[in-house]
């Protein structure tokens, strides 16, 4: 009998180990024995004291930390604090079908999200068919919690602002014409969700002591003809400002932006929210501010910068305002400038960025400690990291040359530069996993 408990005890002691869950530890064979040497019971009495320390200890020691995986877009919206980092992120959800489909398309097999390439952004659907996904990762990339959102026609993120431990976001519902914004304890607990009728888009949040003010819209469709006698579809959004209550997420404000439906109808997108009263929109050469409380007027802020300047990236807080600019030298040559203006102190800089460009660049930029920025830019090569300090000047930190994917977000954990990419999304109809990246 004593040999037998020896075995069944290092039966247990193995599937511990080698089993394919923790619940299989009870799981045991029963095996004849005879002649067991004394030093192989002597082992199987210490693997027995060690099998039983594992089967009483906690089973969180046993859980296995996994990165965010699914079919995901490749643009996404962060924020972080010292712990870790808070991902916003469309994802698709294909049926077996549809994933036969992307990876051996038929001849006559409908189009779906998986077969457009990776990299393309601002992808539009017919049907609310993008799971929007709030993912809390550790300092590693580990998955700690994730939240859905809603639901969405659009491949672009949801926004995502933390705040006094709080984190606020919203996207539409599963069934069109109704959005929910939410305010999200660090542990991924909804305190509160308010749902507005008769909108389709989240498309900005601020969030201040006592309001959430956010950014709301739907989209309206305009028919185009073109000169040559075909005709096409101008999607853009009626934008309306809301304001809730920090505590109860009580509506506390709707206001009807008329100047902002105008610049939206003529192109002007990306908004930045920087304040509980004010925004940003951009088109192409030019930057408009708009004030919440003047909703027929609105300040052009760019208006210094030369019509051979593109917008890229347009970064604002309620101090200063950055924008990335892509500047043509009329001689074929682009280069990548950045254009800062520090409101009230009579500082604002132009700052070419030492780097070239090319043309399957992303980039991003966001404000570092003191009135430093940042700018992250990469291509299928290679990722460059660049700072430009207080006086202007810019200088490259680093440059990467280990791409998986194209960057899906960046920003800055104590002081460290973080990129985002998605790994295993090399072809159609593969699964892709967040990784994250220190530098």
């Amino acid at each position: 009998m004593k040999h037998l408990c020896l075995l069944f005890l290092h039966e247990a002691y193995q599937e511990i180990f080698f089993g394919d869950y923790i619940c299989q530890v009870h799981k045991a064979r029963y095996i004849s024995v005879i002649d067991v040497p004394k030093q192989t019971i002597m082992k199987y009495i210490l693997l027995t004291i060690l099998g039983l320390t594992i089967i009483f200890c906690p089973t969180s020691v046993f859980a296995q930390k996994e990165l965010a995986e699914g079919f995901f877009t490749s643009e996404a919206n962060t924020c972080a604090n010292n712990n870790g980092l808070f991902v916003s992120i469309k994802k698709y959800n294909p049926t077996k079908d549809e994933i036969s489909n992307a990876t051996k398309p038929s001849k006559n097999s409908p189009m779906n999200y998986l077969m457009a390439p990776f990299e393309a952004t601002n992808i539009s659907m017919y049907t609310n068919g993008f799971e929007s996904k709030l993912y809390s990762l550790d300092n590693q990339g580990n998955v700690l919690w994730d939240v859905t959102l809603g639901y969405s026609n659009k491949s672009t993120p949801s926004p995502v602002v933390l705040y006094n431990d709080n984190i606020f976001s919203g996207e539409s519902a599963k069934d069109e014409g109704k959005i929910t914004i939410k305010k999200i304890d660090l542990k991924g607990k909804v305190l509160w969700q308010t749902e507005l009728d008769s909108l389709n888009n989240v498309n900005a949040i601020y969030v201040d002591d006592k309001r959430v003010s956010a950014l709301v819209s739907f989209d309206v469709s305009k028919k185009t003809d073109y000169k040559n006698g075909t005709f096409g579809e101008h999607v853009y959004p009626i934008y309306f400002f809301v304001q809730f209550d920090i505590t109860t997420g009580k509506r506390l404000s709707k206001e009807y932006q008329k100047m902002a439906n105008y610049l939206s109808s003529i192109d002007y997108l990306n908004p930045v929210l920087n304040s509980d009263y004010s925004y940003f929109l951009n088109n192409k050469d030019s930057a408009i501010f708009l004030n919440t409380t003047k909703l027929e007027s609105a300040t052009l802020v760019s208006e210094g910068m030369s019509k051979d300047h593109s917008i890229l990236k347009l970064a604002a807080g309620n101090e200063s305002y950055h924008l990335l600019t892509l500047f043509s030298d009329g001689k074929g040559i682009k280069k990548y400038k950045l254009i800062s203006d520090f409101y009230g102190k009579n500082k604002k800089y132009e700052s070419e960025m030492p780097v070239d460009y090319t043309t399957s660049d992303r980039a991003f930029i966001y404000r570092s400690t003191g009135d430093s920025v940042v700018t992250v830019i990469g291509n299928t090569k290679n990722i460059s990291i660049l700072y430009s300090d207080i006086e202007g000047r810019s200088t490259l930190y680093k440059k990467i040359e280990n791409v998986i994917s194209p960057v899906i977000a960046a920003g800055s954990i104590l002081g460290r530069t973080y990129i985002l990419q998605i790994e295993g999304r090399i072809k159609p109809g593969t699964i892709g996993r967040i990784k994250l990246d220190y530098y």
